[in-house]
């Protein structure tokens, strides 16, 4: 199919957008490894290898003692900055820092023991004293072996946040999150064998079972960055949908204002979009901001409205195509309250069944003791479903195969019908009106369809890149699909708004906007000039008239009387 010009240019802009995001991205996996590049020249190692060892007790031969592990003089230094993570250096007062890690293999805790990481503020706090901190770890020994040992005695700990982004594995809710914990204190991710240092990873306290008790368990949060691709490709996803979101609220916009397209059809396609954007926008950040400390309740309460106006957009996608088809299915037309009745009715539907499915998932995840396995897993990869399992299909995924499949039967028997209605108008003369409501449906049916196949195209690409999973070697083939997915929002607006007839209705519409404005600050303030003009002039006028016909009668008067 070619495209007119100005979309080509819209879609090289686009390319061009998307290769920008991209290169970036790239740098940072280059550089990720070599953070102590911003370490300064005069220091004995790396920051991330350090502990502030200025309140420690100092020997005669200038060593120093913290947690019971003896730091020689060789590895202390004098620095004058800190890390806020591995990747913002804060200058500070000078103050000494001893290389524990050049003594001792070290672990890494985002936060002190007895603290935790909130995202409000940014900085570790005290937790209260329910708060149940683990205090040993299974450690995988040289000889295969599996122990468990006390933190404090096997490893010296420090404590930092490696990167801004990261997420948190967590094996008791997904088995291809496993992970070990070598001697030297590497950490193992399993399902990619990829061996993680200190710089890469830090522990946080979890809940067991993702249930809001006292008992906690250490897991690893991971750096984004060197994560799978998988992760990477989420990362441009998002800032592709922050891209399509304006255009989603432009079309949201010139749908409301302009009264033509306030129809059954554009009501319908407005709700859509409102779905989709609210769905895009919070999913776009959630991914962005991945905290594996923010806090559950707004990361959940963020999930299921994410979830809620998603699966409401595909009810309304599910409407458009009902609503196609029920049209072309009879030859009536229907009056405003006929439309009115429907478009409530079709709201109830979709915002209805979108409720029915979040309280579903809801239950499943918060009440129900079905297995992890089958539970929707939000909040676990970050704040939406666990789509690094098997669970969304049954609670996202699938409710949308069966949308777009009956989208598909439907729009193939509105097509079966226009081409008869077609061939039966081309052997009888037809009346103009007629022709013209089938050509008026016609064009609706050609512009829904082209989003059906937008849509039904891209999420069919999402449901296989699903499916197919990230830890397959070809499986990066789906990051255009899913960049196509993400542009859905400029798609739909090149087709609804950047349209002949839609330009004309909007230069219209602005054109009489203009003109009642100037009416209303001049020609009224005219007429109404004028119009008191002529009220008194026909009071004077009629004023005159009797004067004159007195004049008239007095002198008939006395001309009688001589």
């Amino acid at each position: 199919m070619l495209l007119p010009r100005p979309v080509k240019q819209y879609y090289f802009h686009l390319i061009v957008f998307v290769f920008v995001l991209l290169l970036p991205k790239s740098f940072a996996s280059v550089k990720h490894g070599k953070y102590h590049a911003h370490d300064s020249r005069n220091v004995p190692c790396p920051f991330y290898q350090t502990v502030n060892i200025t309140d420690d007790i100092r020997l005669a031969n200038g060593s120093v003692i913290h947690d019971d592990v003896v730091i020689p003089p060789n590895w202390i230094g004098v620095y004058d900055y800190v890390f806020a993570n591995l990747q913002t250096r804060v200058p500070v007062s000078p103050h000494l820092r001893g290389c524990i890690c050049k003594v001792r293999p070290c672990i890494n805790l985002c936060c002190p023991m007895g603290s935790q990481f909130w995202s409000n503020t940014s900085q570790c706090e005290a937790i209260d004293n329910d708060f149940l901190w683990p205090t040993t770890l299974n450690v995988t020994q040289a000889d295969g072996t599996i122990q468990e040992n006390l933190i404090a005695e096997q490893f010296a700990v420090v404590n930092f946040r490696p990167c801004l982004w990261m997420y948190v594995i967590r094996p008791e809710l997904d088995v291809e999150d496993e992970w070990h914990l070598c001697e030297n204190g590497s950490l193992v991710r399993e399902f990619d064998q990829a061996i993680l240092d200190i710089k890469n990873y830090c522990f946080v306290p979890t809940t067991i079972n993702n249930r809001t008790d006292s008992t906690y368990i250490l897991n690893p949060a991971i750096c984004v960055d060197v994560a799978s691709d998988f992760y990477g490709s989420k990362v441009i996803n998002a800032y592709t949908m922050l891209f399509s979101v304006p255009f989603m609220v432009l079309t949201i916009v010139v749908y409301l204002w302009i009264p033509e397209l306030r129809n059954q059809h554009g009501k319908s396609l407005v709700c859509y979009l409102l779905g989709l954007s609210v769905g895009y926008s919070l999913l776009s950040f959630n991914t962005l901001l991945m905290d594996p400390n923010i806090d559950i309740i707004l990361c959940k309460l963020s999930a299921y409205t994410t979830y809620y106006a998603f699966v409401a957009a595909f009810f309304w996608l599910h409407v458009i195509g009902f609503d196609l088809w029920h049209n072309f299915r009879g030859s009536r037309g229907i009056n405003r309250f006929q439309e009115k009745r429907r478009y409530l009715l079709y709201s109830l539907y979709a915002w209805g069944m979108a409720l029915v499915f979040l309280i579903l998932t809801f239950y499943a995840e918060e009440i129900s003791d079905i297995p992890a396995y089958l539970k929707p897993g939000i909040g676990i990869e970050y704040c939406f479903l666990n789509m690094l399992s098997w669970s969304p299909m049954i609670y996202f995924f699938g409710p949308i195969i069966v949308i777009v499949f009956t989208n598909i039967i439907m729009f193939i028997m509105t097509a079966i019908k226009i081409h008869k209605v077609q061939k039966e108008m081309s052997k009888i003369m037809a009346r103009e009106d007629s022709t013209k409501n089938l050509r008026n449906e016609k064009d609706r049916f050609c512009l829904f369809l082209r989003l059906f196949l937008v849509m039904g195209v891209t999420w069919t690409w999402e449901i296989m890149s699903y499916f197919v999973g990230s830890k397959v070697s070809w499986s990066k083939i789906f990051y255009v699909g899913d960049v196509c997915n993400a542009i859905q929002g400029f798609i739909i607006f090149m087709l609804f708004v950047m349209k002949k007839k839609v330009k004309e209705l909007i230069t219209n519409r602005t054109l009489s906007v203009r003109s009642f404005r100037y009416t209303n600050s001049t020609t009224l303030g005219d007429t109404d000039y004028r119009l008191r003009f002529q009220e008194v002039s026909m009071q004077i006028r009629r004023m005159i008239i009797v004067q004159s016909a007195f004049a008239n009668n007095n002198q008939n008067y006395h001309s009688h009387d001589v």
